[in-house]
């Protein structure tokens, strides 16, 4: 079958094929004319970065066609390379185009100083310095165009107020970055004074964060107070990492001091690395998504010179935001977490500030969402100690059974034992006090909460006498064992429990003693500092009991020393309650 197709259609066809191959052709392939006509289309319509390759070119032919000045064409546009560079560097996120453009505004300038668009290149070039984090080349552009000894200053003084607020943030963040604080000190206070006078909130709150890192550093902590009330609002500045770190150790530099009260001003202020992160990460997605709408702006071919060429600044100003928040964030992310130091740093200054309650609470929630933590130890150990100082009953038990749970947890083992068996015998006593008093109740629900009150006051003691006989049976020789001896022996006395006292520490069965048996006939205990408690009771048990004669043995050895501060010089033991009183102390 054969196919006819009529003349119109088949030159139609050629035009459009034609079309498409000039379109995708090579700049170093079009004749001069049609390069410079696609030339001037890419710039009319703001297409910088296109139009880079077609002024490579020129510049190649240049060197061999006399007609063709290729340093007139960059007098005439010097605007154009920069921008080109930058737009490339927008599409790709190449950072190399940003030093090609920094280079390019540099040695311009350094031919054609007095061309007109000299300081515009200059101010450029310091925003490509800055993004490309060359801070010691960008300051020295800067300190060149705020110099009053050069023409440059002036002009831009008579131009937007806005140009030279953004040189002197420049300089301040050069200087910042560098830690260069007696040029820095300067910088950080005029940006403030400019700032404040063009009522630019975050440009000023910049200058107090590199002011308040400045004081910190340099430990004048104090000056730091003044500016507190300015460094409270949301702004880019806030979330500065390295701010937020010096915060955090000015607070610790007052605790040292002791002046805990201010202390607590700078631990409130600190943002964590995590908060940081998630402050950047939200401020990259707003302003990638800002760009992107911008972006579909600037295809648009129909805009006005004036409309395109303000879209391209604020595109580029984008592009700056863009890369300085990607940087806080690659900072944030390579600076390890602080968060734990900051609340264990809180928790403690309330504690030191007598707020009780919030350091509990500090220490508490410390422990319970990171238990896995190195340091968990220190923390349910804090907690727990800060209940007992607050009377939190309820949570002293749950954190110190949790210690006492975890057999690998042995540094403040002794300590937790004698203040938990503490803990149980008191709340046995009070338990039993209760159902006592309820002995002779007739209504029903007060029979059934003194049956509630003496089987909690028997669960309490027995948890009671479990702590302390495993303490004793695994550390006789420690300090906490008198402590130990003098609780038990307070409750076999108050609860005239003589025979179990006798079992347990002189081993008396049935009334006979049994030499292997009893805390008095362990060698380890023996030798330890509770020895003279376990005697002095087992004594006084037997004269309570009226076996005088068994009692001479036990006593003999203790005759004329104190125990817990009862004289022992008569051998005998003057007012019982006086002895009850004194361990319960």
């Amino acid at each position: 079958m054969r196919f006819f197709i009529n003349r119109k259609f088949s030159y139609l066809i050629i035009i459009h094929f034609l079309a498409l191959s000039s379109w995708g052709q090579d700049p170093s392939n079009m004749p001069q004319r049609q390069l410079q006509a696609e030339l001037t289309k890419l710039l009319d319509s703001g297409n910088y970065a296109d139009a880079m390759p077609f002024f490579d070119e020129l510049k190649i032919r240049g060197q061999d066609d006399p007609d063709i000045n290729y340093e007139n064409i960059v007098i005439g546009s010097p605007m154009v390379f920069p921008s080109g560079y930058m737009q490339m560097y927008a599409k790709t996120m190449d950072s190399s185009y940003i030093s090609k453009a920094a280079e390019f505004c540099g040695s311009f300038v350094a031919k054609y100083s007095g061309h007109a668009d000299a300081i515009k290149l200059l101010q450029m070039q310091d925003t490509f310095l800055r993004m490309d984090q060359k801070w010691n080349e960008a300051v020295q552009v800067i300190e060149k165009l705020l110099d009053p000894t050069q023409a440059f200053r002036e002009k831009i003084e008579e131009g937007k107020r806005s140009d030279m607020l953004n040189l002197y943030l420049g300089r301040a963040q050069c200087y910042h970055t560098l830690q260069n604080w007696v040029k820095g000190e300067v910088a950080f206070r005029e940006l403030l004074t400019i700032s404040d006078e063009a009522r630019d909130e975050d440009k000023a709150a910049y200058a107090i964060s590199c002011l308040t890192e400045m004081f910190v550093v340099t430990k004048r902590v104090d000056e730091v107070f003044p500016l507190l009330p300015r460094l409270s609002a949301e702004t880019p500045a806030r979330y500065d990492m390295r701010l937020n770190v010096n915060l955090m150790q000015g607070g610790d530099q007052l605790k040292e001091k002791g002046r805990f009260v201010e202390a607590s001003l700078l631990y409130a202020l600190t943002m964590t690395a995590e908060e940081v992160k998630n402050y950047y990460t939200d401020r990259i997605a707003r302003i990638s998504a800002e760009k992107s709408r911008l972006s579909s702006f600037l295809k648009n071919p129909n805009l006005p010179k004036r409309r395109l060429s303000i879209l391209r600044d604020k595109d580029n100003a984008l592009t700056m935001k863009l890369t300085t928040a990607k940087s806080h964030l690659a900072i944030a992310e390579k600076t390890a977490s602080f968060t734990t130091n900051l609340r264990w740093s809180k928790a403690s200054n309330f504690q030191d500030t007598k707020r009780f309650w919030e350091s509990f609470w500090g220490f508490y929630w410390l422990y319970k969402e990171d238990p896995d933590n190195e340091l968990a130890e220190d923390f349910i150990y804090a907690a727990f100690a800060s209940a007992n100082t607050v009377k939190f009953a309820e949570k002293s038990f749950e954190l110190g059974e949790q210690y006492l749970a975890n057999k690998n947890w042995l540094k403040y083992g002794s300590d937790v034992t004698n203040i938990m068996a503490n803990a149980y015998r008191l709340e046995a006593e009070k338990q039993a006090a209760i159902a006592e008093g309820l002995q002779t109740a007739l209504s029903t629900l007060d029979k059934e909460k003194a049956a509630r009150a003496k089987q909690s006051s028997e669960e309490q003691y027995q948890r009671f006498f479990e702590l302390c006989d495993r303490f004793l049976e695994k550390d006789p020789g420690n300090k906490y064992a008198v402590n130990f001896v003098n609780m038990m022996g307070s409750v076999y006395f108050k609860q005239r429990k003589f025979d179990q006292l006798l079992e347990k520490f002189a081993g008396y069965v049935a009334g006979v003693p049994e030499a292997n048996k009893g805390y008095i006939n362990n060698q380890s205990f023996a030798e330890g500092p509770a020895m003279p408690s376990a005697l002095y009771l087992s004594g006084i048990s037997l004269l309570s009991t009226g076996k005088f004669e068994e009692a001479k043995p036990l006593l003999a050895p203790i005759v004329g020393v104190y125990v817990e501060g009862l004289p022992l010089a008569d051998g005998t033991l003057s007012n019982m309650s006086q002895y009850e009183e004194v361990v319960d102390e």
